[in-house]
């Protein structure tokens, strides 16, 4: 059913007058009439008929015309909406990775398919955004100042290499690890700290062996069978095939929560658009 007809109907059944009505629509008298014969054509019943100079109302028109306004209303405000979401969208951001720097090949990916109209910068490195009304950051350190949207928590566990003794036993402790030296990220990375700060408080010291700052070097060693290191498991992304099995710790089970945070409030269309990007990336 055209829009338009249901304005022009609107339009007659208020003034009761089609010359006036066409006036008014700016379009010509028989362009309107033709529009309302299509309308009752199509609704397969007369909604008007003539009285001297005027026409009136049928009983179904009189029925049908309190729908038509509120569907117009409706569709009028619905047009408001998708206005006023334009108006605060962006058409560029950058978002700083200070987690989850292994799988952000295939986020870019998936955010560019999904999202074309908006460019995107990703940042791993180097000084913040100047602009942060345009930033957002994929972090597990809630920061001070900006609104910190909390995405998911996902669990840190071992990776152990499948030939390594410890790759059999399935309740694994603190004790099993604690003098194993692991493979880490260095101490200023949001992982290490995670970890650092949950065996500090429990004044549990762990064995280092090798220490990197880029999480796919990292990665690699693990692939390898190099040595056991901590692995968020969803961040990470872990695959059956892979050369090592994950496991929990037992007895002090880890988990950190991945926040996006900007100085956009929960509720902004920014806000919204990225975070569910990123819960349908990485939960699917």
């Amino acid at each position: 059913m055209n829009l338009d007809h249901l304005r022009y109907f609107k339009k007659v059944a208020e003034s009761k007058n089609i010359t006036q009505s066409a006036q008014e629509l700016y379009i010509s008298q028989p362009a309107l009439s033709r529009a309302m014969k299509h309308l009752e054509s199509e609704l397969g019943v007369p909604l008007f008929y003539h009285a001297g100079r005027h026409i009136e109302l049928t009983m179904y028109a009189e029925e049908f015309y309190p729908y038509v306004v509120e569907t117009l209303a409706r569709f009028d405000e619905g047009m408001s909406a998708i206005q006023a979401l334009n108006g605060e969208m962006v058409p560029a951001v950058t978002i700083y990775s200070e987690v989850a720097s292994v799988s952000l090949p295939n986020l870019v990916a998936t955010f560019v398919e999904k999202h074309p109209e908006i460019q995107l910068s990703i940042k791993q490195h180097g000084s913040k955004e100047t602009n942060k009304e345009q930033a957002f950051y994929i972090t597990s350190e809630p920061k001070n100042g900006l609104t910190n949207l909390p995405i998911f928590t996902e669990p840190i566990l071992l990776a152990i290499p499948k030939k390594h003794p410890l790759a059999e036993k399935k309740d694994l402790q603190v004790a099993d690890i604690q003098h194993v030296p692991l493979l880490m990220l260095v101490e200023n990375s949001p992982l290490r700290r995670t970890i650092d700060e949950a065996f500090e408080a429990k004044k549990i010291s762990l064995a280092i062996g090798s220490t990197t700052d880029d999480p796919a070097t990292l990665r690699s060693l693990i692939n390898q069978g190099l040595g056991i290191t901590f692995f968020p498991k969803i961040t990470w992304g872990y695959e059956d095939e892979a050369p090592f099995v994950l496991r929990e710790l037992a007895d002090f089970p880890l988990s950190r929560t991945i926040y996006l945070a900007s100085s956009f409030t929960k509720g902004h269309p920014m806000t919204k658009l990225i975070a569910k990007t990123l819960i349908e990336f990485y939960l699917g």
